[in-house]
């Protein structure tokens, strides 16, 4: 959480000391409003994220199963996370899954396998709802007043899209080893089952 609030403040204050000192006469306008349309900024995309967690997490469970391609993950994108070293800041980024009665921070009852099925669907929930929030904070560029498009509402877009990223990069980087778990879960459940 510390680290997604760090990097939303020292983005607000960076968009908000070039716009005071380098854009005011092209702004026509003053610091005030400067400050206040970039709080404004953060709000909406904070709203845009939060809508798109509602929508999502009231889809059917059925769209987001272990058996839906959501569920691969590809070579290239296992590379693309060790290049990027997920696993060192996985455990830094904020999850607020339990805001919607499922937290994701960390599997409290791997031996379970409906719940490490649910943990799949919640996941790749999740992985929807932050793909959607990085493409709907862009609305915040029409939101806003136009003459702030490129110097505000762009560059909070942006801080969007990666911290939006950050949480995807997580959420996919643990994909595999859930389906992993589930397997072997479900290869152990069907030999007890046999054994029955």
């Amino acid at each position: 959480m510390v680290l997604y609030l760090s990097i939303i403040f020292i983005g607000m204050v960076i968009v908000s000391l070039l716009n005071i000192f380098l854009a005011l006469d092209y702004l026509q306008t003053n610091a005030g409003i400067v400050v206040l349309v970039v709080l404004a900024g953060v709000a909406f995309v904070f709203l845009i994220d939060g809508l798109c967690a509602i929508v999502v997490h009231n889809l059917p469970d059925k769209w987001f199963g272990k058996d839906r391609k959501i569920s691969y993950v590809s070579g290239l994108e296992k590379r693309m996370h060790r290049f990027f070293q997920v696993k060192k800041w996985k455990d830094y980024v904020w999850e607020i899954g339990a805001l919607g009665g499922f937290s994701k921070k960390s599997l409290e009852n791997p031996k379970d396998k409906e719940y490490v099925e649910r943990f799949i669907i919640e996941n790749n929930k999740g992985v929807i709802v932050h793909d959607c929030g990085m493409i709907f904070g862009f609305l915040v560029m029409i939101i806003l007043p136009l003459k702030f498009a490129l110097t505000i509402s762009l560059p909070i877009a942006l801080v969007n899209v990666l911290l939006n990223t950050m949480s995807n990069m997580v959420l996919r980087y643990n994909t595999p080893k859930l389906m992993t778990l589930y397997k072997s879960l479900a290869r152990k459940e069907s030999r007890q089952n046999q054994d029955a």
